[in-house]
């Protein structure tokens, strides 16, 4: 280890049994000038113009400013990810098409073939990330100390958001025949079609949730070093109980917003399948199942503790049984994203909407550049953390999406006024900011910070730079501005005026 230099910024607080072993300043300076998120969106790209966006395949997870070398703490993810690069694609269908459709053949093109304990792959299973081991130190690194094989596939949610970014492009696209019925080579070296690809996938889903006594899609990792928590919020400490106790990971776990996820990606397969395929039977079976889970998420995955919240997931004591991860996290915001979950006007609907997105905008929850990871009030929680207070832009507009999809236009508006502050204090597209309390300017993490944790025994990274072009942030930016907002339900139900208007008066500026 380095020697501690801890003179020019203020240590995190520790938890109990914790001890800080490293700490190392950083600079994190921008060039000064105003940034363009089309301009990073097309670098990401690899584009020159507009029209070349998607010619060269799907966007890179992150990347330093033009002109920036950069640390290898801001080179971290210079690399095709499956849930990041499907976000982009499906934010952006309908501006960049070409760039939705050239994500989805190279990850149908990536797409498992066989089962790989070292990669995690399993057939029909999208990829977490694909690095080359010849020109990628980090790939070689994980590979070293981990046991990767690549591609890797350690990400349960891709392949949802692959199969749900599938069905947007081709409820949008001129060329759906023939892009369903176009072929490409696949990891096992034969030709294959789109919709073979989307097919597989589904299978994947479905037989994941069979393979799970409680229908739920849920997390394990296969290879004893992969990744633990294999959702977007995939730090080791990520999921975990109210008293802080690291969830259960020796069984499956469910986290709620991967569920969302799984529930919208049975209902738009359903639709495609009785659409496209004719296979009126097997869609059948997909709707039926997706009331089934949404059964499961309302029974399982709600508290009426604390005002009421979807919690973040649960895990499984040594007896299989499950039990709430009760804690309360960014992720109950994703729950609005669904066009059907919470859209009833039933008083049990109604309630946990509003529940929710007074949770969200609680000053526990709320924060100057968005809405936090984890709440203020969280045993876990760490301003500087990066997903256990932290606040990630892409996050907060996916709950701006869901908010202006139930009417709620006022306060998704606030939001998108939180999420455009950070751009202009920071001059970046970071990948997250700081999620202090009490500050009227969003902040950066100027630090890398390691602690041991002597009662998990092992250490744990507690905060560390953002990516400086984070394409998930950039995806979000370049999608607001062309976003339209229509006639929601708050215009049809008063009620929903009224409440919107009474959260807003309550809260900060």
């Amino acid at each position: 280890m380095k020697p501690m230099d801890s003179s020019q910024a203020t240590l995190p607080r520790l938890l109990p049994g914790e001890k800080i072993v490293f700490v190392r300043h950083f600079n994190n300076n921008s060039s000064g000038n105003k940034p363009s998120s089309l301009h990073e969106l097309y670098r990401l790209a690899r584009a020159e113009t507009s029209q070349q966006v998607g010619k060269f395949g799907p966007v890179l997870a992150s990347q330093t400013l033009e002109g920036h070398r950069g640390s290898p703490e801001l080179r971290r993810y210079e690399a095709i990810f499956g849930r990041d690069s499907l976000r982009v694609a499906l934010d952006l269908v309908d501006r960049y098409p070409k760039l939705t459709k050239a994500t989805l053949v190279r990850l149908a093109e990536l797409q498992g073939v066989e089962k790989n304990i070292a990669r995690e792959e399993e057939p029909g299973k999208i990829i977490h990330e694909a690095r080359d081991p010849k020109n990628d130190a980090m790939a070689r690194r994980l590979s070293k100390t981990q046991g990767w094989d690549w591609p890797y596939y350690g990400s349960v949610d891709s392949t949802e958001e692959y199969i749900r970014t599938l069905v947007a492009y081709c409820n949008s696209a001129q060329d759906r025949l023939a892009f369903l019925n176009g072929e490409y080579i696949g990891r096992d070296n034969k030709s294959h079609t789109m919709a073979e690809s989307f097919i597989s996938a589904v299978d994947w889903m479905t037989g994941k949730m069979d393979s799970n006594k409680d229908g739920l899609l849920e997390f394990k990792r296969m290879n004893k070093g992969g990744i633990e928590n294999q959702a977007w919020k995939d730090s080791w400490d990520a999921y975990c109980h109210e008293d802080g106790k690291i969830a259960n990971h020796h069984h499956g776990i469910a986290s709620v917003e991967i569920q969302r996820v799984a529930y919208d990606a049975l209902l738009d397969a359903a639709d495609f399948y009785k659409k496209h395929f004719d296979r009126v039977s097997e869609a059948k079976q997909l709707k039926a199942r997706a009331s089934r889970l949404k059964r499961t998420i309302m029974e399982h995955f709600w508290t009426d503790q604390k005002g009421g919240f979807f919690v973040l997931g649960t895990d499984r004591g040594k007896d299989g049984v499950l039990r709430q991860l009760s804690v309360k996290t960014s992720n109950m915001g994703h729950i609005l994203r669904s066009p059907t979950l919470l859209d009833e006007e039933t008083p049990r609907a109604s309630t946990r909407r509003q529940a929710v997105i007074r949770q969200l905008f609680s000053p526990e929850m709320l924060s100057v550049g968005g809405i936090r990871t984890l709440a203020t009030n969280e045993y876990r929680f760490r301003p500087g953390a990066y997903h256990n207070g932290s606040v990630w832009l892409w996050d907060t507009y996916l709950i701006v999406q869901g908010l202006d999809a139930h009417g709620y236009h006022g306060l998704a508006y606030e939001l998108e006024r939180r999420i455009r502050k950070v751009i202009a204090s920071t001059k970046k597209f970071p990948e997250f900011i700081r999620g202090d309390v009490d500050t009227t300017e969003p902040a950066l993490n100027t630090q890398v910070v390691d602690v041991w944790d002597e009662q998990n025994q092992r250490l744990n990274r507690v905060e560390q730079p953002p990516q400086e072009v984070q394409a998930w942030t950039v995806g979000a930016i370049v999608a607001m501005t062309s976003r339209r907002h229509t006639l929601g339900h708050s215009a049809r139900y008063p009620s929903r005026r009224k409440f919107e208007n009474d959260v807003l008066k309550s809260i900060k500026s």
